[in-house]
């Protein structure tokens, strides 16, 4: 089905999809119902159609975050002849953690959170998958979308990672614990109870936290982990690129793996 000045069709196989904008609450209607991977969708407030409810009934039920915005930002995002609504299609599909959790072959898992720059995020995802980790988890509200751009700077290697949405990381990180994951948290300098990252034995089943590049991991799940390693440096910088911090860990993790 096509809405007007909408590109949608349900039969372009998940692995060759490019971007998508839905602009028709039609289409946007059927990508819900088809369960399409989206990454976020924004609703005017504005918008007067008993369509709107069902959008929003499936967005709920399919756990895809939604925002009521201005009139104004959906002219923004979805130029004129939009009917009220954009959403963007992702490129991949995502996973749940259970479908992570039946197919686990490295156990080593990837959890990042507030990952917000779309270059950082398509970066960490490469090097994810060429250090073989079973599954990237991410923060649904507050991360950067999976989007073209991330496709990009990935060089595709987004199509070949299992990424899952995680609504709350933090029950997420407790779930893992449950399968027998250590989590471990990165953190940006030595503190107290933290030890350097190739201290850390990456051969037992690992979950490794990397946070955002100016803030970190938050509290809560530093407090979860069950131990903090950080990567020394010289004291000329003062922190690493978040996406090669991951990259010097996960690399860390293959190696004595192998």
């Amino acid at each position: 089905m096509q809405g007007a000045g909408t590109v949608f069709s349900k039969r372009v196989p998940a692995r060759r999809r490019h971007k998508i904008n839905i602009n028709s609450l039609n289409a946007l209607i059927e990508a819900l119902q088809e369960r399409y991977p989206i990454n976020r969708v924004f609703i005017s407030k504005a918008k007067k159609d008993n369509r709107i409810d069902n959008v929003i009934r499936l967005c709920r039920q399919n756990k895809v975050v939604f925002q009521m915005v201005p009139q104004e930002t959906i002219l923004r995002k979805a130029g004129p002849g939009n009917q009220g609504v954009f959403a963007e299609v992702s490129p991949i599909r995502f996973y749940t953690l259970e479908e992570i959790l039946q197919s686990i072959d490295k156990e080593l898992i990837l959890i990042l959170d507030s990952i917000n720059d779309t270059g950082n995020m398509g970066a960490i995802i490469r090097s994810a998958v060429a250090a073989e980790v079973d599954g990237i988890i991410v923060s649904q509200r507050h991360s950067a979308p999976i989007n073209e751009t991330v496709l990009k700077t990935s060089a595709g290697s987004v199509l070949k990672a299992k990424i899952v949405q995680s609504k709350n990381l933090t029950n997420t990180v407790n779930l893992l614990k449950e399968n027998g994951f250590w989590v471990v948290g990165t953190v940006m300098e030595k503190e107290k109870n933290s030890i350097a990252y190739y201290d850390y034995d990456f051969t037992v089943k690992t979950a490794v936290i990397v946070g955002s590049e100016h803030k970190g991991i938050s509290p809560l799940l530093k407090k979860n982990a069950d131990q903090l390693v950080f990567i020394p440096h010289s004291p000329n910088v003062e922190s690493l690129n978040v996406s090669s911090a991951a990259a010097v860990i996960l690399f860390e993790a293959l190696r004595q793996r192998r």
